[in-house]
């Protein structure tokens, strides 16, 4: 099997699982004192939505205000 054919017939819970993984990610820098994981998540974070067609706001990537 093709590693791209089982990535494209898997992409929703590929995707599940990364979101998953965020949120389990997000809510234990939550509960953590220390700002360096703070750093990690975010720059994490970042990643994601430069990869993604949302800005983190909710906003659509190249949009033009009106």
């Amino acid at each position: 099997m093709n590693t791209i054919d089982w990535i494209t017939g898997h992409g929703a819970e590929l995707l599940q699982a990364l979101g998953a993984a965020v949120a389990l990610a997000t809510l234990i820098v939550k509960l953590t004192p220390t700002p360096a994981d703070d750093t990690v998540l975010r720059q994490v974070i970042r990643v994601l939505s430069a990869l993604s067609l949302c800005n983190a706001d909710g906003s659509f990537v190249g949009k033009k205000e009106e």
